[in-house]
């Protein structure tokens, strides 16, 4: 990308007569441009790694809590995995996923 600003704006110096001024400038955008582009790289990338570490996190979560909650329905009695489906809502493991992966973040 800086490349083609600076044979751009050294094409443009070459008509004005200001080959070296152009080439100046040409050299701090091009310098700016690569600044910018290391930094939001590196910045989009760390982001996007927290991002995948919280969703892995929450995933393995929720898959731990309704094997555990499986497991327990498999050796409890009928009356009281009845009685737990009156007090519990569905969307239990998905909520307390979340709460320890937030809990985790923190």
């Amino acid at each position: 990308m800086p490349t083609l600003l600076l044979s751009l704006i050294s094409s443009v110096g070459g008509l004005l007569r200001l080959p070296a001024l152009a080439t100046f400038f040409a050299t701090m955008l091009g310098n700016f441009i690569a600044f910018f582009a290391k930094w939001f790289t590196a910045r989009t990338a760390t982001q996007l790694g927290v991002i995948a570490t919280i969703a892995t996190l929450t995933i393995g979560m929720v898959a731990l809590l309704k094997t555990l909650i499986a497991s327990i329905a498999l050796v409890a009695p009928p009356m009281f995995i009845q009685a737990m489906s009156l007090i519990v809502p569905n969307n239990a493991p998905i909520c307390l996923a979340v709460l320890v992966s937030a809990h985790t973040i923190k």
